[in-house]
């Protein structure tokens, strides 16, 4: 669980922060976030439930997510909420009215998607992709530049985007001008090749943003705070944006006296895996480059810094050394949004903690709702916000069985209910397959997980005790009122496969040096030479552990190779934004990878891959170890034996259906409210 924090420790955060007629409560902010909770355009109930919450825990400034400014280059999100319509005003004036009561602040961010947009989203206004010139995206569509009365209409309509959203009672307005989008294309040497006014020098460049600047300026008066965010680095090397060439953009935008804020993060449309850190990378990594940028910007403007900042120390420390004016900590707030005000109560030590997983990440990339894997109250605060969690009359004797991620939610959110709880765990330490990860390269921000909900269970005064197999007579022998069976899932050891419905496992199997991914990830922490000399590892998950499995074993001097029926490797890793961190690393180390294969048969130490497509197939020999990543089976015989003896038992998490951590985790925390 996190440390509770000396006296003092924060102060500097506590300190207000006055921009124009805007007084900052504090120096921590959530910034805009892609939430995927709109419809038609609109903001929607969960959008005000998710900043009242916010507000409520105490932060001091909340940015909407991003807003679309024009329609001459929308965003690629189906249903973004477009700031340029007039319709929009009254339901952000709902918003605000709905934080009045609070100090925080709300600003506005406004994009244009330029190259990184779609000719097709939606079903109406078709159009080509509009950038600066004709530079696609990584993967993206080839753009029409955009003319130069465009451009003038373009910054038209960032205007009345920004007085839109002052007469929706915001108090600031953010222009987008990093990560890619249009306005950070236009200040990209890589995306901006134009001849004309707003390309080739550093002043040209800048072009654009000051024209939309000095016309939201002039459209909103003086009272409103105006922000630029900034890419310091887009991590493509001298083509691009280079935190030199940043410095430069802000001597020339700091002169021209319009913004009053730069809110400055790593990456863009080439490095989105560095703009939205996973745990593979250090933490508070963005806040030198903020340093950099304040020096150059002196007590001319105010300079925000985004760049996976957890703790409230570390945001402490950069205010104090006068690095950053504000630190976003917009992640942690999805984890926990009531980290300020537990802090500023003397509660630190309760907070919720992110670990990094960029669960929430994937989602949005999906084009779904964006949820927590460690809070499951995120995007339901209308009903599980706080104050929701009510006390029973009646305290019960709850026992759950299993102290994996959903027996300790369940666990935790029924004993902060006031039920007697206590968990059993067959093995030494909680966590289940939690802590079976944890251990592997880069991944042991899950032990804070684990930890968080460990402390909230014996905070409430729930007990956990390790190490203990049960049966169903040593359970029948307790006195709980309910049992609640969390015993997860084990590995699959037969091959058995959705994908090939034509057989019940892998041909010759038996016998062979085959494993489950999940007892491979033991033996492997405990000695990962024992595997031989080559391994190979079938993945039908796309998720991380098998990468990071091989990883351990060919550093340990194996010849890993992975084989997976799907068209790429981890594909869920890739959407969390993990592959580009750990690919190299496996490259490096000789790790084989083979996609559209799976295991056809096992012949003494000779493995057959099929080709997915009916293509010839290969042969890997001399394999001394097999790993299956493939399906898992739910471990219920606890639940069905105290079902058959009459017992009030209810049944979660893997137990009942093997799924993800964010869907166990959800379960859990509803079933800890309704017992």
């Amino acid at each position: 669980m996190p440390d509770q924090l000396p006296d003092g420790e924060l102060d500097a955060l506590w300190q207000p922060l006055e921009l124009r007629a805007a007084i900052l409560p504090n120096r921590v902010m959530c910034s805009a976030t892609t939430l995927r909770y709109g419809s038609g355009g609109h903001l929607g109930n969960r959008h005000l439930a998710f900043y009242r919450e916010r507000a409520l825990g105490g932060v001091g400034l909340l940015f909407t997510e991003q807003l679309s400014a024009s329609p001459l280059s929308e965003t690629p999100f189906p249903g973004a909420i477009a700031a340029y319509d007039t319709e929009t005003v009254q339901r952000f004036q709902e918003l605000t009215a709905a934080l009045a009561e609070h100090p925080t602040r709300l600003f506005a961010q406004l994009v244009a998607g330029g190259g990184m947009g779609s000719s097709t989203v939606g079903l109406d206004h078709w159009a080509p992709v509009r950038a600066p010139s004709h530079v696609p995206s990584p993967g993206g569509e080839m753009p029409e530049p955009l003319a130069v009365e465009e451009i003038a209409q373009l910054v038209r309509d960032f205007a009345c985007s920004a007085r839109n959203m002052r007469d929706g009672g915001l108090h600031g307005v953010e222009v987008h001008g990093a990560h890619g989008w249009l306005v950070g294309q236009f200040l990209s040497p890589f995306y901006n090749r134009r001849d004309d006014q707003y390309g080739g020098s550093v002043e040209r460049r800048c072009r654009l943003a000051l024209e939309i600047g000095a016309a939201i300026r002039t459209e909103v008066g003086d009272d409103l705070p105006l922000g630029l965010a900034l890419t310091y680095d887009e991590c493509i090397g001298p083509a691009g944006i280079t935190i030199d060439e940043t410095l430069a953009q802000l001597a020339v935008l700091v002169d021209a006296a319009i913004y009053d804020f730069f809110d400055v993060s790593i990456g863009a449309s080439h490095a989105e895996y560095m703009t939205i850190a996973s745990m593979s990378v250090p933490e508070n990594h963005a806040l030198a480059a903020a340093a950099s940028a304040k020096r150059a910007v002196g007590d001319r403007a105010a300079v925000f810094v985004a760049g996976r900042v957890v703790d409230l120390r570390m945001a402490a420390r950069a205010v104090a050394a006068g690095d950053a004016d504000v630190v976003a900590m917009t992640r942690a707030h999805l984890a926990d949004p009531h980290l300020i005000r537990k802090a500023r109560e003397g509660r630190g030590a309760e907070t919720s903690r992110c670990v990094g997983a960029n669960v929430c990440v994937g989602r949005a990339l999906r084009g779904i709702e964006v949820a927590c894997v460690v809070n499951p109250t995120t995007g339901r605060e209308e009903r599980w916000g706080v104050g929701s969690l009510t006390r029973v009359d009646v305290p019960r004797r709850i026992v759950v069985i299993g102290a994996g991620p959903a027996g300790l939610r369940v666990a935790a959110t029924a004993a902060a209910r006031g039920h007697d709880v206590t968990v059993i765990e067959r093995e030494n330490e909680p966590g289940g397959h939690l802590r079976e990860i944890a251990w592997l390269p880069t991944r042991e921000s899950w032990c804070r997980a684990v930890d968080d909900l460990v402390a909230a269970i014996e905070r409430c005064e729930g007990r956990l005790e390790t190490g203990i197999a049960l049966d169903v007579g040593s359970l029948l022998a307790m006195s709980a009122d309910t049992f609640v069976v969390a015993t997860g899932a084990s590995w699959d050891e037969t091959g058995v496969s959705a994908r090939r419905p034509e057989r019940a496992g892998i041909p010759g199997i038996h016998g062979a040096p085959v494993q489950g991914l999940g007892a491979a990830l033991e033996r492997a922490r405990r000695d990962p030479r024992s595997f031989g000399h080559r391994v190979v590892i079938a993945d039908e998950t796309g998720t991380y552990a098998p990468l990071g499995l091989a990883e351990v074993l060919a550093t340990a001097g194996a010849r890993v190779h992975i084989v997976t029926p799907a068209p790429t490797i981890g594909a869920e890793a890739a959407v969390e934004l993990e592959l580009p961190h750990v690919m190299p690393r496996l490259r490096r180390l000789g790790v084989e990878l083979t996609i559209w294969h799976d295991i056809g048969s096992i012949e003494a130490r000779r493995v057959v891959l099929d080709d997915v497509w009916g293509g010839e197939a290969s042969v890997i020999e001399e394999v001394d170890s097999i790993v299956l990543a493939m399906q898992r089976v739910r471990q219920d015989a606890l639940f069905n034996g105290l079902r058959a003896e009459g017992k009030a038992v209810r049944l979660v998490g893997d137990a009942r259906s093997p799924r993800t951590t964010l869907a166990v985790i959800h379960e859990a925390e509803a079933l800890g409210r309704a017992l």
